[in-house]
C-alpha cells in the first residue's frame, strides 16, 4: 500500500500547483469608470511652494490624490511649441483623481524646440523625485521614484520621446500630438523600448499624422509595447486633455499609465478596445488571458 500511495504522491501534488493563481478582481474596471474622473480627492502646489527651481524649464505645478495611503506613481507633462502650461493642465486633475501624481511644467521660452523640452523634462524629472525626501512636501515619503512617466504636446511630444532614448528608467510616454523635425528624425533616435502611446488628430495641420504620430510609431522599435490612437476629424488641440475623442483620449491615456506605470493589467482590455472616434487605431500589445 505505501508503495501503491507514493507512485499516485506526484500525480496528486502537481495539479494542485494550478489552482495558486490569483485571478485579480477587474469588475470595477470599466471604459466608464476609466472615460470620468477617478475616486481620489486631491490638491496642487506650486514652485513657490518649495519645489526645486530646475533650470531647463520655468514654473511647475504638482496635482496630487489626497485620499490614498498609496505610493504613488507619477508622470510630468510638458506643452508644445508657443504655448504655455496652462494648455496641457486639464490632465492634472484627471490623473490625480485616478491616484496618479501629475506634475506640469512650463518653458524657459515659448519658442524652445523639440531638444529644449527633452533638457527640460529631465530636468524636471529631478525636481519631482526631490519631492520624496523634501520633508515639507505633501508627497514626501509618499512618492514612488522608481515608477515615472513623461509626456508632452506636439513639441513636448517629442521631447518626451527623444528623452525616452536616454533614460531606461522612464516606465511609460504619452505623446499627444506629436512633433518632431521630419528632416531630423532617425529609427535610431526613438529606439528604445519605454511603452509608449501616441495620440494624433486626424486633421491636425500643426503636426499632421503623416509626417509625425505615423512615422513616430513605426520608427519605434516593433520589439516596445506601442499604440497609436488616432481621433476622427481632431485637430492639434484634441489631446491636450482627457476630454478629446469624447473623452476616449483620457480612458486610454489612463489605462496606459495603469498598465505600465502600477502594472495594473485590469486596464489592459481597455487598450485592447477601439475607440468609436478613432479614424486609426494601431498597436502590438496583447493582454494576459486568466
Amino acid at each position: 500500500m505505501k508503495k501503491i500511495l507514493s507512485s499516485f504522491l506526484p500525480l496528486l501534488l502537481i495539479p494542485s500547483f494550478s489552482f495558486c493563481q490569483t485571478i485579480p478582481d477587474c469588475s470595477a474596471v470599466t471604459i466608464s469608470s476609466a472615460t470620468n474622473n477617478g475616486t481620489h480627492t486631491f490638491a496642487t502646489y506650486l514652485e513657490s511652494d518649495g519645489i526645486r527651481n530646475g533650470v531647463d524649464y520655468f514654473g511647475s505645478t504638482v496635482y496630487y490624490p489626497q485620499n490614498t495611503t498609496n505610493i504613488l506613481p507619477s508622470i510630468i507633462i510638458i506643452p508644445g511649441y508657443v504655448n504655455y502650461q496652462s494648455s496641457i493642465q486639464d490632465w492634472g486633475p484627471f490623473l490625480a483623481s485616478h491616484g496618479i501624481v501629475c506634475m506640469t511644467i512650463g518653458t524657459n521660452s515659448i519658442y524652445d524646440l523639440v531638444n529644449d523640452r527633452k533638457e527640460a523634462l529631465q530636468d524636471a524629472l529631478i525636481s519631482l523625485k526631490a519631492e520624496y525626501t523634501r520633508v515639507n512636501s505633501p508627497l514626501f515619503n509618499k512618492l514612488d521614484t522608481n515608477q515615472v512617466a513623461l509626456g508632452g504636446w506636439s513639441m513636448g511630444g517629442g521631447g518626451a520621446q527623444l528623452a525616452a532614448g536616454e533614460d531606461s528608467t522612464i516606465k511609460a510616454i504619452i505623446a499627444l500630438c506629436p512633433w518632431i523635425d521630419p528632416l531630423q528624425i532617425t529609427v535610431n533616435s526613438l529606439n528604445h523600448d519605454i511603452p509608449t502611446l501616441f495620440f494624433s488628430g486626424q486633421n491636425d495641420l500643426v503636426a499632421p499624422p503623416s509626417t509625425h504620430a505615423n512615422v513616430h510609431y513605426n520608427y519605434t522599435p516593433s520589439t516596445t509595447d506601442k499604440l497609436i490612437y488616432e481621433i476622427s476629424l481632431g485637430g492639434h488641440w484634441v489631446a491636450n486633455g482627457p476630454s478629446g475623442g469624447q473623452g476616449e483620449v483620457g480612458r486610454m491615456a489612463l489605462s496606459w499609465l495603469k498598465k505600465y506605470l502600477i502594472e495594473d493589467y485590469c486596464y489592459c482590455p481597455l487598450l485592447l478596445d477601439t475607440p468609436l472616434t478613432a479614424s486609426i487605431y494601431q498597436t502590438n500589445i496583447t493582454c494576459p488571458t486568466y
